[in-house]
């Protein structure tokens, strides 16, 4: 390379590095109705409003009518249980192209059915926790934005210092927080509920005063009382916690950042 072009290739080498930096789709505009979190995509060529749903075990879900099923070995139906307790079956959908923000999802996140009896009115369907598991990400509904962390990028500091750990109640992150007279509560991580929900027995112990990690308070938000039918499960967080919290999640190392938002 001679000295007269290296200024005009220096510059497209540092635009091209400006461009890898900030990679269209790392963060993802979030639209909030009805306290549920979704997003704009395009799925093989036609508009789609997806959930961002942490409790949803596929990877991507679409409602049944979307289109066709897949064939041969890749059709097996695959089957599921709600919360409360009802068995639903989910066929395996052909989808080839999932574009969000404009930058495809590659490979494209393996889709089947919605197999639910009330979706939210103007929602195709959900990215669960099959495609969160994927990647590091962090929600975020007061700036209304979910982000996509690269392998080697850290955490940002709005995460705060403090991680808690989860676990996988099958597919269904959990937490272990401690109820207002010390009781051990397992609550799913749930992007996709509109409410917090716990188990009627338990009602008391998320209503007299925050919940506790430790020594650490979380302000989770008020509860509605759900008759769980999900073995070992208390309740979910939904989007009364979402809303109070900039949530960083590392699904590999199993933490999570719940940083209070302000008021």
């Amino acid at each position: 390379m001679t000295r007269h072009h290296w200024p005009l290739a220096a510059a497209l080498l540092l635009t091209t590095t400006l461009a890898a930096q900030a990679a269209p789709g790392r963060v993802l505009p979030l639209h909030l109705d009805g306290g549920l979190a979704w997003v704009d995509a395009r799925i093989d060529g036609r508009d789609a409003r997806l959930l961002i749903d942490s409790g949803g075990a596929a990877a991507l879900a679409l409602r049944s009518d979307w289109g066709p099923a897949a064939t041969g070995a890749a059709a097996s139906a695959t089957a599921s249980q709600d919360a409360q307790g009802r068995q639903r079956v989910n066929a395996v959908l052909a989808v080839n192209e999932v574009l969000l923000a404009g930058q495809a999802l590659v490979p494209a996140p393996a889709a089947q059915t919605w197999a639910k009896a009330r979706r939210p009115a103007g929602v195709d369907g959900y990215l669960g926790w099959g495609w969160l598991r994927e990647q590091r990400w962090v929600v975020d509904y007061a700036a209304r934005q979910l982000r996509l962390l690269d392998a080697d990028e850290p955490m940002p500091a709005s995460c705060g210092d403090a991680p808690l750990g989860f676990e996988l109640l099958g597919s269904l992150p959990v937490v272990r927080l401690h109820g207002a007279a010390g009781e051990l509560l397992t609550l799913g991580l749930d992007t996709g509920a509109s409410r917090n929900v716990i188990r009627p027995a338990l009602a008391d112990a998320v209503s007299a005063g925050p919940l506790r990690a430790g020594d650490r308070a979380i302000a989770a938000g008020g509860f509605a009382t759900v008759a769980l039918q999900v073995p070992g499960l208390d309740g979910f967080l939904g989007q009364d916690f979402f809303s109070r919290h900039r949530v960083c999640v590392d699904p590999g190392r199993r933490q999570l950042w719940a940083q209070p938002l302000a008021e």
